[in-house]
């Protein structure tokens, strides 16, 4: 393929999310993916393409329009069936653009398990963010001393969505000893910020990249207007630390949060379905 096919694939991609546009981009440098169906035209178009590393195996299937979807399916089923059958332990993933249902309904027919479906959503409102009231929050980071706090907090404000998607409702709770190496982490480059009344943890964020990985508030004090706060105050400080686009990742099942977001000039870029085969 030459550059302008391949441009194009990048940009079907882009539809997953900017993430998956950015993994793939960095596999074609390394000769990594193979492109096993790519329709311009016709009654499907987009792509379907497989990336090969070391620990895992991810496809990618993006199609703007699916005019015959059973010859897509049996091109999918034909390339993926080796790896499922293959005793390697190589872990295998599928992300599917979200809106082309029939092949989510496929992918999980095959034996993988959703991990996560719903919306990329990127910042699209004016620098600075117009500064909110003042409040009683405290700003800080976090230290470990602070870890039984925030085990609460991530714990408390996801029980719901943990429960609406058959989730794990205590996964910090289980693993504090990885959740205070992942704090620590973001902690050493500033990528974490916690709001405090007195002793009482209200919420936290923490960005990775271009991205709001987290942004959390207590389920004792959702609703009274800590979220847009502790939002906006992301956002400076993202546009303050020199990152140019931000984005965040909302599960299709938070529609709450979704619309939190759009209040706060977020607008939707991208719809993924994301899937993980189960030995």
């Amino acid at each position: 393929m030459d550059k302008a096919e391949w441009t194009k694939i990048l940009q079907l991609i882009s539809m997953i999310s900017s993430g998956a546009e950015g993994y793939v981009r960095a596999a074609f440098a390394d000769g990594a993916v193979s492109v096993m169906y790519y329709g311009e035209s016709g009654p499907n178009q987009g792509v379907f393409c497989l990336v090969e590393g070391a620990d895992c195996v991810i496809a990618y299937a993006v199609f703007r329009q699916c005019g015959q979807p059973d010859v897509l399916l049996e091109v999918m089923e034909s390339k993926i069936n080796p790896y499922l059958q293959a005793s390697e332990e190589r872990e295998i993933c599928f992300n599917v653009y979200g809106r082309n249902t029939e092949i989510v309904q496929f992918v999980r027919g095959l034996g993988f398990s959703p991990d996560i479906e719903g919306y990329q959503l990127r910042y699209a409102g004016n620098h600075p963010v117009e500064a909110e009231p003042a409040s009683l929050l405290q700003e800080r980071g976090f230290t470990p001393e602070m870890l039984e706090s925030f085990i609460a907090l991530f714990d408390g404000a996801y029980e719901q969505l943990n429960r609406d998607n058959g989730w794990d409702t205590d996964q910090y709770r289980r693993e504090p000893e990885s959740f205070l190496a992942t704090l620590a982490a973001y902690e050493a480059e500033s990528r974490v910020r916690s709001f405090w009344i007195r002793d009482s943890l209200v919420g936290a964020y923490i960005t990775e990249g271009e991205y709001i990985r987290d942004i959390v508030v207590a389920p004792e004090y959702q609703n009274r207007g800590y979220g847009g706060i502790i939002l906006n105050h992301c956002i400076n400080r993202m546009r303050a630390q020199g990152d140019g686009n931000i984005f965040l990742r909302v599960a299709g099942s938070n529609a709450g949060a979704k619309r939190l977001y759009e209040r706060n000039h977020f607008v939707k870029t991208a719809c993924f379905a994301e899937h993980t085969y189960r030995r």
